[in-house]
């Protein structure tokens, strides 16, 4: 009896040695079970498509109104309120100063959960798109509504003094939805596709938004019989202006009905991230990122992307007016085919089938390609069909870049939600700063278009804004071309973990954060 008792001693000896051999497969062991958990959990508890479709039209309103800041805002200023080139492009350069400073400031702020007391219960993410919302309808109507205080022999300076304090406070409200509207994509969904279906619907709606500015902008101006955009069209600006706050603040308000923020997200990231040392999740504060390279191209990308769209935007309506010489109703025609191919990209791109089948850098560098190409249709454009040969290619280009620089800066973030709002507003920041001081640029290198005063003004004029249009955009692609050949996308949002085993610290395999808990 005593032999029987010493060999489960000896077995445990031996099952003890072999333990000390099995340490790196239990901890991957491990790790694979909880994978699994997750993934289990993941499929069952993300979002449904109504959720999707809800979300989707939370940007709605910050649609609309961007759509008229950045398609009209330059030529109503210098058209309808009679400001100088450089006067206008200070008041554009203002707003996006307020808008670069403000989106990483409310991404912080977001972050954090700083949050005024009765608004906590809706979610740190949903209480700053509350917040936001709120500034931009108490002052996106005085913008597009002329200048009250003014007369018609009013300086210029004081009409600048008029519009300024409501231009800031409009691009704080829009800053602070964009950003809280983004961050809540990681953390609504943990599915990269449907991820990637939440950005191309977002997008989809952001271009009804804009065909609604551009159809009320035709009705509006083709009911008038002048032929050019002048200080007459104000009651047609100030009724798209107050038009757009109304349809805005409505679908704002069925957003806020049906998409309900997770509540304690970085809590459940903590709890789950302690149930396996092996797996544990990287926690990532907004001082972290600055480490990463990969923060920094994707930063660019992003920037780049926007500034491309912009720009092309904005000067658009001037290389309507000015180069090709087509009547005003051609402000509303053209934005409609640009934003109605742009919706087309944006539907196909937004089927999970189908952008499953297109790599994210694939994707960039047609966009690229495609750019460059419109480039030299523009530059060989003479007639109306080549204009509208422009305005597809346009509309192709600005989905594609915009749903793949979302998509690549969501990979980015992936699981690490808890500064999410903060990347948004890094992205945001550059976006913003850069788009101000390049048409600030070029409105102070822009000559004089007195066309009644002199003819070959006129001719510099059109030269000037055909080649703002070839040049600029032109040149925005063909940056996010190179980017995109040092940039590893496949890799993009792995983190290095260090695991402690024997008191050593040793380098573990590298795991995709969209394997991570």
């Amino acid at each position: 009896m005593s032999d029987l008792e010493e060999k489960p001693d000896e077995i445990v000896d031996v099952s003890d040695e072999y333990q000390l051999h099995q340490d790196d497969d239990s901890q991957h062991n491990e790790l694979d079970e909880v994978i699994q958990r997750r993934d289990r959990a993941q499929s069952v508890n993300d979002i449904s498509k109504c959720q999707v479709l809800s979300y989707s039209i939370g940007h709605f309103y910050n649609d609309l109104c961007s759509s008229l800041w950045f398609t009209y805002l330059m030529i109503y200023l210098e058209k309808v309120v009679m400001l100088q080139h450089s006067l206008a492009g200070l008041l554009m350069l203002i707003g996006q100063v307020t808008d670069a400073i403000s989106t990483p400031i409310v991404g912080l702020l977001s972050d954090a959960s700083i949050l005024p007391g009765f608004l906590c219960k809706f979610g740190r993410r949903k209480s700053w798109h509350i917040i936001g919302t709120f500034c931009v309808t108490i002052s996106f109507p005085f913008i597009f509504g002329g200048c009250l205080l003014c007369t018609g022999h009013s300086i210029n300076w004081i009409k600048v003094l008029w519009f300024a304090p409501f231009i800031a406070l409009f691009q704080f409200g829009w800053a602070a939805v964009q950003i809280s509207h983004l961050a809540m994509i990681p953390e609504l969904s943990e599915n990269p596709s449907r991820r990637t279906s939440m950005n191309s619907l977002r997008n989809a709606f952001a271009v009804i938004a804009n065909l609604t500015i551009y159809l009320a902008v035709f009705f509006l101006l083709n009911a008038d019989k002048d032929l050019g955009i002048n200080p007459n069209d104000l009651i047609q600006f100030r009724e798209v202006g107050l038009g757009a706050v109304v349809v805005g603040f409505t679908v704002t308000a069925v957003f806020y009905l049906f998409v309900k923020e997770k509540a304690f997200t970085r809590m459940t990231l903590s709890t789950l991230s302690l149930q396996s040392d092996a797996s544990s999740l990287i926690q990532m504060s907004w001082k972290n990122w600055f480490s990463h390279i990969e923060f920094y191209q994707v930063a660019f990308l992003y920037m780049f992307c926007r500034l491309y769209i912009n720009v092309a935007q904005v000067y658009f309506s001037f290389y309507i007016t000015d180069v090709m010489e087509l009547e005003k109703t051609y402000l509303a025609k053209l934005p409609l085919v640009i934003y109605m191919s742009s919706f087309a990209v944006s539907l196909l791109m937004g089927v999970p089938k189908i952008n499953k089948l297109f790599h994210k850098k694939a994707l960039f560098m047609l966009a690229s390609l495609i750019g460059v190409a419109n480039g030299v249709v523009i530059h060989f454009s003479t007639n109306i069909l080549s204009v509208y040969v422009i305005s597809i290619l346009l509309g192709v280009v600005q989905a594609l870049l915009l749903i793949s620089s979302l998509s690549v800066t969501a990979q980015l973030i992936n699981r690490n939600t808890e500064s999410g709002a903060f990347v948004y507003g890094a992205m945001s920041f550059m976006d913003k700063l850069s788009n101000g001081l390049v048409i600030q640029v070029v409105q102070l290198l822009t000559p004089d278009c007195d066309v009644k005063r002199d003819t070959s003004s006129s001719e510099a004029c059109k030269v000037f804004y055909k080649n703002v249009m070839i040049y600029v955009p032109g040149s925005c692609v063909i940056i996010v071309f190179l980017i995109l050949i040092f940039l590893n996308t496949k890799k993009l949002g792995e983190r290095l973990r260090r695991h402690n085993s024997d008191d050593e610290l040793s380098t573990s395999h590298l795991v995709p954060d969209h394997e991570e808990i």
